[in-house]
C-alpha cells in the first residue's frame, strides 16, 4: 500500500505513475487495483485502478517504510492494523499469519510464493500495543493470540485458524500447534524410519500428534506420494499419531469429524461450534 508524502490531487492516479511505481515492479489495473493511503476523504484518488484508504489520525511508529524518494509503503504491521479496522477477526488472523509465515499470496497458478517471514510475533504485538486507541488495534491484538509463525501455505493457515479459534468464532478451541517443525530420529529409531529427520506441518509435540496438510496440486505425483507414505509410516512406527487434511475436509460435517478425530489423538473432548457459526468462519477464510 503506497502512500505519498505530498497531498494528492484529483488526478492522483497520474501522480502514482509519475512517482515511478511501475519501475518498482508494482503493477495495478481495474482487476487488481493498487491500494493507497490518504489523510482525508477529499484526497481520495479518482481512478478505477486505485482504491483509497483514509487515515487521519496519528501513525504509530513503524507504520511506513520509504520505498523510493517521495514514496512510502505501509509496513506489514500497519497493513494488519488497517485490515483490523474493517474486517473480521478471522480475516485479520489470516493476514497476521501470512505476515508471520513463509509464503505470500500471488496471482500465479499456485496462488502463493515462498518467502521469508515479514515480521515476528513480538514485533506485531509491540506495534499493536503502541497503536492503542487507533481503529482496529484491539481486534488486531486479540487475533494475534491465535497466530502461529512459520505457516508455509494458505491451507496450513486455514487449518490452524479453524482448529484453534474459540467456539464463539466458529472454531474448535484446540491449543496452538507448532508449525513446520523438525522431528529428529533417535539412533534406536533409525531402523524403523525412512529418513533421519522429518519436517511436519502442524505438531503438538507433548501429545505426539501431527497434522499434515495435503494440497491437491502438490501431493499427487508418484514421487510425492511415495515420500508422503514413507514419512507417515515412519512417524507412526515411532509412536506419532498422524492425520491428513485436504481442502475438502475443511467444510461442513467433514470438519466436525476431523476435529473429533484430533480430539482423540490429543486426549481431549472437542466441543463443536454451532454449525452456522462454523460455516461463517469458513466463509471468512476462503
Amino acid at each position: 500500500m503506497p502512500v505519498r508524502r505530498e497531498d494528492w490531487s484529483v488526478a492522483g492516479a497520474r501522480e502514482l505513475w509519475d512517482a515511478g511505481v511501475d519501475q518498482l515492479g508494482i503493477s495495478y489495473s481495474k482487476e487488481d487495483p493498487i491500494h493507497v493511503l490518504v489523510d482525508a476523504p477529499e484526497h481520495r484518488i479518482q481512478s478505477d485502478r486505485v482504491v483509497s484508504h483514509v487515515w487521519s489520525g496519528r501513525l504509530p511508529a513503524g507504520s511506513l517504510y520509504q520505498l523510493a524518494p517521495g514514496l512510502l509503503i505501509a509496513s506489514p504491521a500497519f497493513c494488519c492494523l488497517l485490515a483490523a479496522a474493517r474486517q473480521s477477526t478471522p480475516r485479520v488472523l489470516a493476514l497476521e499469519m501470512e505476515c508471520l509465515g513463509m509464503y505470500g499470496r500471488a496471482p500465479i497458478p499456485r496462488g502463493f510464493l515462498d518467502r521469508d517471514p515479514l515480521v515476528e510475533t513480538e514485533e506485531l504485538a509491540n506495534f499493536f500495543s503502541d497503536a492503542k486507541g487507533c481503529p482496529g488495534s484491539k481486534k488486531a491484538l486479540e487475533a494475534l493470540k491465535w497466530a502461529c509463525e512459520r505457516s508455509r501455505s494458505p491451507l496450513e493457515t486455514k487449518t490452524v485458524i479453524v482448529l484453534v479459534l474459540p467456539r464463539r468464532l466458529g472454531g474448535y478451541g484446540l491449543s496452538l500447534p507448532d508449525l513446520n517443525c523438525r522431528i529428529w530420529v533417535h539412533a534406536e529409531e533409525l531402523q524403523i524410519s525412512q529418513f533421519p529427520v522429518h519436517e511436519v506441518d502442524l505438531c503438538w509435540p507433548e501429545k505426539r500428534t501431527i497434522v499434515e496438510c495435503d494440497s491437491y496440486a502438490y501431493h499427487v505425483s508418484p514421487a510425492q506420494l511415495n515420500h508422503d507414505a514413507m514419512k507417515r509410516n515412519s512417524l507412526k512406527a515411532m509412536g506419532w499419531k498422524v492425520s491428513s487434511v485436504t481442502d475438502g475436509q475443511l467444510s461442513g460435517d467433514a470438519l466436525d469429524v476431523l476435529a473429533r478425530q484430533l480430539g482423540i489423538d490429543l486426549g481431549i473432548k472437542v466441543r463443536l461450534p454451532d454449525p452456522q457459526r462454523r460455516d461463517w468462519l469458513l466463509g471468512q477464510i476462503l
